[in-house]
């Protein structure tokens, strides 16, 4: 039996995910003594750590994960066939940029959160970013989306699904999040949208077994592939109980990824161990493929045909009348400053043990450095102004507004669940 060096270091990766090792506390030694070969977690320099041995050769075990995945696939030989809709590649810089800009963010600020994210192209690398801080201190989800396609929406004729060409940067517990992509398929903005939840560790690992790129190469790019008939009609991350399934024959109107700590589901469920904090996902490319009776192979499609989108501002310039009335209202009910003033608020109330007078004079504290004293205090009085005046105009909307339209839409649904009619679920249903 030859030594352990033939291995490749992407094999070796490859091993330590297959058996949940992390690979930056992987050891490893070979036993002459009955051909086995051990794997070890701890320091390397102490040379004590716990082993689990293979008492197969390294190679045939690594050939045998091959084996295992190739059984794993459906009998039926398909080639698989992918049109690139968004190109961030350096294939055509132009395309690139135009395929960055095409996206916007939609993080749970819409719900109180402070999450903040961005897709963003990255100058002189094979990718664009999509990056940020998911928090779950009133929210836990980051988003991204087109913007509203200026002419007709994107043709899914004959696809099966979309994939992504992705690699996560940032850490390697993707399992600790949850991943969907989500589709729209007419021209509204609103909460009902078609969602579907990919297993991107599943994709990393594959394409991990995969590689035979350079031994040096130990984030190798995944592809995700989500079929349409695994979309399902979501309001926020909760299930439309008996919603109409995916249809794309009429075009799909809006693309868009999320990374949450919520489950789609029928009630709200959450991620046990969701990893909060930093996230970012490299990605080459975005689009959709179809299957065909083949040879298992992949055709790649090149020179993708990026959609022209509305800036954010021109399609803020096109909503109805009475949402750009709504929208100052909207604004300043929901602020994305004021969240984060109230987070700091429950933090220093919470963790610190302040009572709500002391929190206030250590946030003028801390502005007096920056700016002075008498500044610092006009701030916060201004503040606390604002922030009266919002929880007293949210009171009184909902007293106005809120209150007697659900009563309305309650009595509404009864009356039709009564005649036997079809009634549309609440939000809270």
């Amino acid at each position: 039996m030859k030594p352990i060096s033939f291995l490749s270091a992407c094999q070796l990766l490859a091993l330590s995910r297959a058996f949940t090792i992390p690979s930056s506390r992987l050891h490893y030694n070979y036993l002459t003594s009955g051909g086995k070969f051990v794997f070890g977690f701890g320091h390397q320099e102490h040379h004590k750590f716990f082993s689990r041995s293979i008492s197969v050769s390294p190679h045939r075990e690594f050939e045998a994960l091959k084996t295992k995945q190739r059984d794993s696939k459906t009998t039926t030989s398909l080639h698989v066939t992918t049109t690139p809709v968004f190109d961030f590649t350096l294939k055509n810089a132009t395309t690139k940029q135009k395929s960055a800009n095409s996206f916007e963010r939609i993080d749970d600020a819409i719900m109180g959160g402070i999450s903040q994210s961005s897709l963003r192209d990255v100058p002189d690398k094979d990718y664009a970013s999509w990056s940020g801080v998911c928090r779950t201190d009133g929210g836990g989800f980051c988003g991204t989306r087109t913007l509203p396609f200026k002419s007709a929406p994107l043709n899914a004729t004959n696809q099966d699904g979309v994939f992504m060409d992705c690699n996560l940067a940032s850490d390697d517990e993707p399992e600790k999040r949850i991943w969907k992509f989500t589709v729209r398929t007419d021209t509204s903005r609103g909460e009902m949208v078609y969602q579907a939840q990919f297993d991107l560790k599943a994709a990393i690992d594959k394409a991990t077994l995969n590689s035979n790129a350079d031994t040096s190469d130990t984030h190798p790019w995944a592809r995700v592939m989500v079929p349409f008939d695994q979309f399902q009609l979501v309001r926020g991350p909760r299930l439309v109980p008996d919603g109409p399934k995916l249809d794309v024959s009429g075009g799909i109107f809006q693309i868009g990824m999320t990374l949450s700590k919520f489950q789609i589901a029928a009630n709200t469920t959450q991620l046990e161990d969701f990893r909060p904090g930093y996230f970012n996902l490299h990605i080459q490319s975005i689009g959709f493929y179809r299957n065909e009776a083949g040879d298992n192979g992949v055709t790649n499609g090149s020179g993708a045909k990026v959609p022209d989108t509305f800036t954010k501002k021109e399609a803020e310039s096109k909503r109805p009348l009475v949402l750009k009335l709504l929208l100052p209202v909207a604004k300043l009910l929901f602020s994305e400053q004021a969240n984060r003033r109230r987070s700091a608020m429950n933090i220093l109330r919470e963790k610190r043990g302040l009572k709500r007078p002391k929190a206030i004079l250590f946030g003028i504290r801390s502005r007096r450095m920056a700016m002075g004293l008498l500044p610092s205090v006009m701030k916060t009085l201004g503040i606390i102004g604002v922030d009266a005046f919002r929880t007293g105009l949210k009171t009184l909307l909902k007293i106005v507004f809120v209150y007697p339209s659900k009563l309305v839409f309650a009595t509404v649904r009864n009356c039709r669940k009564m005649l036997g009619m079809k009634a549309k679920p609440s939000s809270a249903e």
